[in-house]
């Protein structure tokens, strides 16, 4: 069977990091209206589904590169690789990080603001990398058959 998995992980871990931020954004305005484990609890998932992400789009990647695609699409996906890995490690720091925090500065809010800064920085990137891949899906046809 050769289903293509990285269309569909990928998606799982830019609406938990979303939703994350979002969550988060709730809990520092208004604290009583949410629990402030939710959006860490997103970042978590996030985390899990971009390790998927990043192994399924390696496979694709081999399987991409067997077609012979010109330099500038090479170009586009070696940067969506890497920008891919960055996301995907960074996240796996980010919430050991998040968690120890959590758990040994839990009224500290200066915490909680450098995370929403932090949270703001992995959607743009989480939303860049995306957008370079859907460029390479709906411009130029990479993956599709």
């Amino acid at each position: 069977m050769n289903l293509p998995f990285h269309p569909f992980f990928v998606h799982f871990p830019i609406a938990f990091l979303f939703s994350a931020l979002i969550f988060h954004s709730v809990y520092l305005f208004k604290p009583h209206w949410i629990s402030r484990v939710v959006s860490l609890w997103l970042v978590g998932l996030s985390t899990i589904f971009s390790i998927f992400a990043s192994i399924s789009g390696e496979k694709e990647l081999i399987k991409a590169g067997e077609k012979g695609y010109s330099s500038e699409i090479l170009e586009l996906m070696k940067l969506h690789e890497i920008i891919g890995n960055i996301i995907t490690w960074g996240s796996i720091v980010f919430f050991i990080t998040w968690v120890y925090m959590f758990f040994n500065y839990k009224d500290d809010k200066r915490i909680d603001k450098l995370i929403l800064g932090v949270l703001f920085l992995f959607v743009g990137l989480v939303f860049f990398t995306s957008y370079l891949g859907g460029t390479l899906v709906w411009i130029y046809g990479v993956g599709t058959p």
